[in-house]
């Protein structure tokens, strides 16, 4: 999966409108309905699982991929509906009497996953989960970023003085 600089930088951008909607609770999504993202979330949560670290349920990605439908990404949304659509038909094919995929067991959800992985639909929330986890402070943090004013040289290892 290849990332642009372009796509980094929207979601950077995207952020922003996450934190303002976090300080009003009463409209918390502004393009998914809270079933839909109740699912889009338990797929981004089985991309970057809360184990011994975060993942995307701490870093609230449900927050930016839904920001990122309701701006930047709009094209996108056609994909979200059918996607998750077929992903729903898909559940119902291998789990019978199941209701959603939030309710389904680890286990059942990553075999569903493993059976949609290839579509353009798992890709694309694949990469708004990515996006939307280390395009945060949190998922700096992760990485080891330090984010500062000032950097002192070296920046990495510097062996200009070794003997050659």
């Amino acid at each position: 999966m290849n990332i642009t600089r372009r796509e980094w930088a929207l979601a950077a951008a995207c952020w922003a409108e996450v934190a303002r909607a976090q300080t009003n609770q009463s409209n918390l999504f502004a393009w998914f309905n809270p079933a839909d993202a109740a699912e889009i979330k338990a797929i981004a949560c089985q991309i970057i699982p809360d184990d011994n670290t975060p993942g995307a349920d701490a870093a609230d990605v449900i927050l930016f991929i839904d920001r990122s439908l309701a701006g930047f990404d709009q094209d996108k949304q056609d994909l979200y509906q059918h996607g998750l659509a077929e992903t729903e038909a898909k559940r119902a094919e291998l789990f019978p009497g199941s209701t959603s995929i939030a309710s389904l067991p680890d286990s059942q959800k990553i075999t569903l996953l493993k059976a949609i992985e290839k579509t353009d639909f798992f890709q694309q929330v694949r990469l708004h989960t990515i996006l939307g986890f280390f395009g945060q402070p949190m998922g700096s943090k992760f990485l080891g970023v330090q984010h500062q004013m000032h950097f002192e040289p070296p920046f990495g290892y510097y062996d200009a003085e070794a003997p050659k």
